[in-house]
């Protein structure tokens, strides 16, 4: 069942046990993370890849409930905070940041995100939709949660759209067997192998390439280096890694219900497509 526009915002933003009929937002606990020489790193979910697919979501009369893996309030990457990522468009800008700011996201008190825990309580198999957004935090807690990867392995067995943009598509690798052991390797510099029984082996995919990883360790890392880049662990993994022509350039790759955009500017893209399967 769809509950459509005649809810108010309020009813579908905070009420998830009543309201979990539909898109599952997936996002990461950590405000920090550990780089490869012990620097910690800030980190969160980017504004626009977050607030884009959900502004464009609730405007489709989708219901939303946002989860981490521990329920607590995820945290705003400062760096996205910036018309910048709007095109410079400061009145979009303001309306996604106002957005963010109703929905109470972020407040540790008030925040309507659950638990990973709590969304099994729920039943996944309430939710027509999962949305993974990016920023580097996805890489700090969702590539071996194997709670995760369940969630997953129900999309993948229903054929439900399954989108994830730019970092955000790390989170594939939790549906691996081998999920831990193959983190652990990447993080050591081996070359790790990932498992023919991977639900997503074989599938057309992106995700932050290697040349904008590049750039993005020059300006937001401060010197720091990262363990692993999510392209060549979707590589490892057994994903068929699809890039853009020209870094920073909207690219949203598809494959069966899978929907994976490769950057920022990619975030509205994959959203378009989730909808097109939700129709």
């Amino acid at each position: 069942m769809k509950l459509k526009t005649t809810l108010s915002l309020a009813a579908l933003l905070f009420s998830p046990l009543s309201m979990a009929d539909d898109i599952l937002i997936v996002m990461s606990d950590v405000s920090e993370m550990t780089l490869k020489g012990g620097q910690q790193y800030r980190t969160g979910f980017y504004l626009n890849e977050l607030m884009e697919p959900v502004k464009l979501f609730i405007e489709a009369g989708h219901t939303l409930t946002f989860a981490t893996p521990n329920g607590l309030a995820p945290t705003l990457d400062v760096n996205s905070d910036t018309p910048a990522h709007f095109q410079n468009d400061q009145a979009q800008y303001n309306a996604h940041k106002s957005l963010l700011n109703k929905l109470m996201l972020t407040d540790a008190e008030h925040s309507p995100v659950v638990s990973f825990s709590r969304i099994e309580q729920m039943g996944i198999d309430n939710f027509d939709a999962v949305f993974v957004p990016g920023g580097h935090a996805p890489m700090a807690d969702l590539v071996a949660n194997d709670q995760l990867g369940e969630f997953l392995a129900y999309f993948n067995g229903e054929a439900k759209p399954t989108g994830l943009v730019c970092h955000g598509p790390v989170a594939l690798l939790s549906a691996l067997p081998n999920s831990e052991q193959f983190e652990a390797e990447m993080k050591k510099g081996k070359k790790a192998k990932g498992d023919k029984n991977w639900i997503y082996a074989g599938y057309k995919m992106t995700v932050f390439s290697n040349s904008e990883e590049a750039q993005a360790q020059q300006y937001y890392l401060n010197g720091g280096e990262l363990f692993y880049w999510p392209q060549n662990a979707l590589i490892n993994a057994g994903g068929k890694y699809k890039q853009s022509e020209q870094d920073w350039q909207a690219n949203v790759v598809v494959d069966r219900e899978l929907v994976t955009g490769q950057n920022p500017a990619s975030a509205i893209g994959v959203a378009e497509e989730m909808l097109k399967m939700l129709k």
